[in-house]
């Protein structure tokens, strides 16, 4: 099971990180094409899109620094290779 340390609440670093994961989320949807699963454009928009999910999730949950590089490269890996593999 995984254990999520929270810091304290600090509004400065928390507001920081969800801002700029709103900001990366809206330059993933409207800068970034997703134009075909198949090309690297696909991979590079579900990279974007994932580490801005992930940076937003890690100032709502308080998660240190360390927690959120490691959920933010995971969640934008996976969604990286989400865009890429069409299993249907």
């Amino acid at each position: 099971m995984l254990n999520l340390d929270r810091q304290r609440r600090d509004l400065r670093r928390d507001g920081a990180r969800f801002l700029v994961g709103v900001a990366g989320l809206l330059v993933a949807e409207l800068v970034v094409p997703a134009a075909s699963f198949f090309t690297a454009d696909g991979a590079v928009h579900g990279f974007l899109f994932g580490a801005s999910l992930g940076v937003l999730l890690s100032g709502v949950f308080r998660a240190t620094a360390r927690q959120a590089l490691s959920s933010t490269l995971a969640l934008g890996v996976g969604f990286a290779l989400g865009a890429v593999v069409d299993l249907f």
